[in-house]
This record gives structure tokens, C-alpha cells and sequence, in this order.
């Protein structure tokens, strides 16, 4: 009787282990899978990057925005990785244009900085200017900034899913997926 008891108390010992480990699996390898998934005060993380990087967005954001009316296209992007899988080479992707070097300085500098504090992409389209920070394989979050005078900002091709107001005006956390 006595060893049946042990027996007992070890296959409960094992079962817990096995729940024990089945429930920090679930809890960690979703993380694990998605290491650029946002973190639970991902808006609040937001608004602490814009105000320390706000001369950076905004930088970015007129450039982007003059370069849009001067190549009269819809849509430019800026990546930290090109097609060809190589790390940010200072060009831009400019629709029918292709890929178009930045020459200003400032604007270089204020990517890179931005890219080296996790940003990865930097789009404007249609009335957006969007600083995705992180995502997953079909969403992605981040800083957005509506262009004055549109205050839609889902198309029909993305649809943004949650949209809060951070501290500055037209500047907004989204998820788009």
C-alpha cells in the first residue's frame, strides 16, 4: 500500500510539472514567436518616444510630405531593411519612381536614429504618415500622424484598428492589420 502511495504521489508530482511547464509555454512562446509583439503599455511607450524623439518625427514626417507633392505620387517608404534583405542603404522607395536616394542630412540622420531605436518602417499614404515600432506577421503598431484637413484614417486597403490620441496634435498610437 505504501508503494502504491508513492506511485501516486509521483505521477501527481510529474502531472504538475507537465501543467506547470504546459502554462509557461503558453505564456512565453507566443513572445517567443513574435519577439517585435507590442508590450502591454505599448501607447504609453509611444507617447515616451514621441516626446523625447518629437524633432525626429517631425522631421521625417515634412520631408516625407514635401517629397510626396514633389514626385506627385501617393505613397513613399522608408525601410530599415530593402528587398534585397540589406540594412537601410539611405533611399527611399517612391512608387512608379522606385528607390531615390536622401540626400539631406538632417533627414538621414533622423532615420537612422529612429531605426536604431526600433523603428523599422517609415510610410507616408494617402493622409498618414505612419512610424511602425512593432508588429507581428499581419499587424503592425506605432506612431501616426494624420495630414491636416483628413480626419479619416483607415482606406480601403488598411484598416487601422485602434487609434488613441497621444499628447500632440495629429499625432496618434495605431495598429493596422
Amino acid at each position: 500500500m505504501k508503494k502504491l502511495r508513492i506511485a501516486c504521489l509521483g505521477c501527481l508530482g510529474v502531472i504538475a510539472i507537465v501543467i506547470v511547464c504546459f502554462i509557461v509555454l503558453t505564456f512565453t512562446v507566443g513572445r517567443l514567436m513574435n519577439p517585435n509583439s507590442p508590450p502591454r503599455d505599448a501607447a504609453e511607450r509611444m507617447e515616451e518616444y514621441l516626446q523625447r524623439d518629437k524633432e525626429l518625427f517631425v522631421t521625417i514626417r515634412d520631408y516625407l510630405v514635401d517629397m510626396r507633392y514633389e514626385y506627385s505620387t501617393n505613397s513613399i517608404s522608408v525601410g530599415l531593411f530593402m528587398p534585397s534583405g540589406q540594412r537601410f542603404d539611405g533611399t527611399m522607395s517612391v512608387g512608379e519612381h522606385g528607390r531615390v536616394a536622401i540626400e539631406n542630412e538632417t533627414v538621414l540622420s533622423a532615420i537612422r536614429r529612429l531605426f536604431s531605436n526600433g523603428f523599422y518602417f517609415i510610410t507616408i499614404s494617402h493622409n498618414r504618415v505612419t512610424f511602425a515600432r512593432w508588429s507581428t506577421l499581419d499587424n503592425a503598431w506605432g506612431a501616426l500622424y494624420l495630414l491636416e484637413g483628413d480626419e479619416s484614417y483607415s482606406t480601403p486597403d488598411v484598416s487601422v484598428t485602434i487609434l488613441e490620441p497621444l499628447s500632440e496634435e495629429g499625432w496618434y498610437f495605431y495598429r493596422m492589420g
